[in-house]
């Protein structure tokens, strides 16, 4: 029995013929997969910036480093083309379980107005109690039912820095007593948050005139 003949130039065209095909179909995925992740980082972004801002209509961006050198991402906020104020967003890699981001909203003379987390790996119900802002329900709002409420959830750590400027040193984590800005058993979490808030607001404060000269 003869056996059959392989024709080695055909069999190369087609798997080249083959490869092509599939480099393109990969080279198409990861296009629309990177198109739809920027699109939904924009979406996270706006929202984020609806949080700590008053109402704006438009808004530019600047890239500064803090005095540990981290890049500081700037929004400048305008409405009917006045500067209305600033946020500011950083990645720390001070939290516990690796990289924490943070966003605060400043008023023009860098007074801090909000202070939000934007992404994080923390340890739930440890950690996360002192990144997240959620809606605390109970037995009656349940009965009730309703609508959600509106406006940004209260988070006694973050809310912590609201009205202050970062004019000297980093913030001590304050534990106990009426006002407090870290958990016991988070203190790593805390120390990550004061010090990325401190770094945007310390950053702003030493940039004021040319973030608003960015926003002109």
């Amino acid at each position: 029995m003869n056996a059959q003949k392989i024709n080695i130039p055909k069999l190369g065209i087609f798997l080249g013929v083959i490869a092509a095909i599939a480099a393109g179909l990969l080279s198409f995925v990861s296009a629309s997969t990177e198109t739809a992740i920027k699109v939904n980082l924009q979406k996270k972004t706006d929202a984020a910036l609806e949080q700590v801002l008053p109402a704006f209509d438009a808004v530019d961006t600047m890239i500064l480093h803090s005095e540990e050198g981290w890049p500081v991402r700037f929004y400048m906020a305008k409405k009917d083309g006045a500067l209305v104020g600033y946020a500011g967003e950083v990645i720390t890699p001070e939290g516990f379980s690796g990289d924490v981001t943070v966003m605060v909203g400043l008023e023009l003379d860098g007074t801090i107005r909000t202070v939000i987390v934007t992404a994080n790996t923390e340890t739930p119900g440890l950690g996360t109690a002192v990144t997240d802002r959620k809606v605390q329900k109970t037995i009656f709002d349940l009965v009730k039912g309703g609508q959600e409420a509106s406006g940004l959830a209260p988070n006694v750590y973050l809310d912590w820095y609201g009205s202050k400027k970062a004019e000297n040193e980093r913030w001590a984590i304050i534990k106990d007593g009426e006002e407090i800005n870290g958990k016991t058993g988070a203190t790593i979490t805390s120390a990550a948050i004061g010090g990325a808030v401190y770094a945007i607001g310390k950053t702003c404060i030493e940039n004021l005139e040319e973030l608003s000269k960015g926003a002109e």
